[in-house]
């Protein structure tokens, strides 16, 4: 139960700052920035509200009961501590979209493109720092025919899948000292690596090793 209590206060904190804040807010407001930190998208108050309440509500939903429905579900007793920090974390990073989408409906500057770089490149080392711990299953990690037939395979996908992301999240949060163009243009590059090259690897460890599909 105690794994449960930051998450749900994350998300308490949410809804009680949206009713305090709702009647200060205009009608439209923005509610989604390009990677230049531009507004290019807005939404009704009411709207704004449901889906960032709903949007933290959601992920929490599933993240609690992925682990119920995974066949390897016995596994995440081996990784609970990384997953709750994964799930933490990653709602973490809502509860600041919350923030700053409540900030630029009450008139407030905030350097959008600021915080969610340092935002996700946070969550990519949190992430990448407890990755090597995710045991075999269905839904978290780094899921390829190659890592799921072999527990090999997946343990030094994961190992390496690690580094990649602690490194992504560096470079994701020293983008913010780059010029504000190269910073948005690397920005998508950098997450393509992040994601692919664990993939890449693996397959590299399946045609090193013979690893055979359905083992």
């Amino acid at each position: 139960m105690k794994k449960h209590i930051l998450p749900l206060v994350l998300i308490g904190a949410s809804i009680i700052l949206w009713l305090v804040s709702f009647a200060q807010l205009p009608a439209e407001m923005p509610i989604h920035w390009n990677m230049s930190g531009e507004v290019d998208g807005y939404a009704s108050r009411f709207n704004a509200m449901l889906f960032s309440i709903g949007g933290m509500i959601l992920i929490y939903a599933l993240l609690v009961f992925i682990p119920r429905m995974d066949p390897k579900k016995e596994n995440y007793k081996y990784f609970s501590k990384g997953y709750s920090i994964i799930q933490i974390s990653t709602l973490l990073l809502f509860f600041v979209i919350n923030i700053l989408v409540l900030s630029a409906g009450l008139g407030f500057h905030v350097n959008t493109s600021l915080v969610i770089h340092i935002a996700i490149g946070v969550l990519f080392i949190l992430i990448g720092n407890y990755m090597p711990q995710i045991k075999p299953n269905y839904f978290t990690g780094i899921k390829t025919p190659w890592t799921l037939n072999d527990e090999n395979n997946w343990k030094q996908t994961h190992r390496f899948g690690g580094k990649t992301f602690i490194v992504g999240g560096i470079l994701f949060i020293a983008s913010i000292f780059l010029p504000h163009s190269f910073a948005e243009t690397v920005a998508l590059p950098v997450i393509l690596v992040i994601i692919l090259s664990p993939i890449a690897y693996s397959y590299f460890l399946f045609r090193k090793n013979g690893i055979n599909i359905g083992k």
